[in-house]
């Protein structure tokens, strides 16, 4: 019975290192969103190939439509 006890504490043990390990990634990836949304939203300028997209025709200007 001793004996079971004293394994049943290493299980935890090692359990409780491998929840401590996960709550500490946990940790850093929720500040790295953190940090990822909070520059989203100082810089709210869109990517260059979304105005290439809302404005096709401006290699058009200057040819005088030939």
């Amino acid at each position: 019975m001793k004996a079971n006890m004293e394994a049943m504490k290493e299980q935890m043990a090692t359990m409780m290192e491998a929840m401590m390990s996960m709550k500490k990634i946990m940790e850093v990836n929720a500040a790295a969103v953190a940090a990822t949304s909070a520059v989203a939203e100082v810089d709210p300028t869109p990517p260059s190939g979304l105005n290439q997209i809302n404005h096709p025709t401006s290699d058009m200007i200057g040819q005088g439509g030939k």
